[in-house]
């Protein structure tokens, strides 16, 4: 299938691809559905029309402006209104709403990652490789979420799986209009991680979807217990990051995470990383149901 074939293939769906509206769902039903574990997933949130009407004039004015430019001729498709926000709220570098970066990242962008699904990659999801960590905050209140490296196998695993699961899970976070705003911290817990675990490809693809492959603003990455060894990974990294991204780079031990998570973190970490107590096996299962349930609604 050529890359045209598969922007037509998804066109149909990434006008009507939006997030899932918080505002309708029933908490009830939910916790008569689901039980309060899937319920620490749900949150509030104000209409894409209530806030695209809050911007400033200057805001507006980029939102609007990139919708005409990707309209004003066939691309093979076109994005929802809340997609255009989020463009224009996530354009790199120092400010938001900057229309050039914001374009540049709209030209690179895969509209398949708008039809991605917790039906689609539960199974993927369910190795507990990476996931959203409900409740789990920086010092900066940024939302995190989690990566157990060791669990991700490039031998058995596609790169492509991978991505995109890393792909949903940033999506899913910025339907949170705080998170869409401010941005997002990512962790990732090095214990048993081996090179078995690791391939350059896997890596630079990764390093590029932090960076702005998907209109998300990552504000703190911390890889935590690194083995002694991981120097050699880091200066392959390091080639892949911007020099302003390499300032979000924290290497630290388990026992130095207080020092960038909010105060008792630890209540929220998952259990299988030094001095978490909240089940893994729980928040992974529980995220899954969650999204299948709101998706199920759209």
């Amino acid at each position: 299938m050529t890359a045209s074939d598969s922007l037509a293939a998804v066109a149909p769906n990434v006008r009507s691809s939006k997030a899932t509206d918080n505002k309708l769902f029933d908490q009830e039903d939910v916790k008569t559905s689901l039980g309060d574990g899937p319920l620490r997933f749900a949150h509030q949130e104000r209409t894409v029309k209530e806030q695209i009407d809050s911007l400033s004039p200057e805001e507006r004015a980029c939102v609007d402006a990139l919708k005409q430019r990707w309209e004003k001729k066939d691309r093979g498709h076109v994005f929802s209104d809340e997609m255009y926000l989020r463009f224009a709220r996530c354009s790199p570098g120092a400010t938001k709403f900057n229309e050039e970066a914001a374009w540049k990242v709209m030209k690179k962008f895969n509209p398949r990652y708008l039809t991605l699904t917790a039906e689609k990659l539960e199974q993927q999801m369910l190795t507990k490789t990476l996931f959203v960590v409900p409740s789990l905050k920086s010092k900066d209140g940024h939302d995190v979420f989690y990566m157990r490296p060791s669990r991700y196998f490039p031998s058995k695993t596609s790169t492509e799986e991978i991505i995109d699961n890393l792909a949903y899970c940033m999506n899913v976070m910025v339907e949170k209009e705080k998170a869409c705003s401010e941005g997002i911290a990512f962790m990732a817990n090095m214990t048993d991680w081996s090179f078995k675990n690791f391939s350059v490809s896997y890596c630079h693809q990764f390093m590029m979807m932090l960076q702005g492959r998907v209109p998300v603003r990552v504000r703190l990455f911390l890889i935590v217990d690194p083995p002694g060894w991981f120097d050699s990974i880091w200066k392959i990294m390091k080639t892949m990051l911007s020099k302003d991204f390499q300032k979000k780079v924290h290497m630290i031990p388990a026992s130095e995470l207080s020092k960038h998570l909010e105060k008792d973190c630890e209540e929220n970490l998952p259990d299988d990383i030094q001095c978490g107590k909240a089940s893994t096996d729980d928040i992974v299962s529980d995220f899954v149901a969650f999204r299948k349930y709101m998706e199920s609604k759209k």
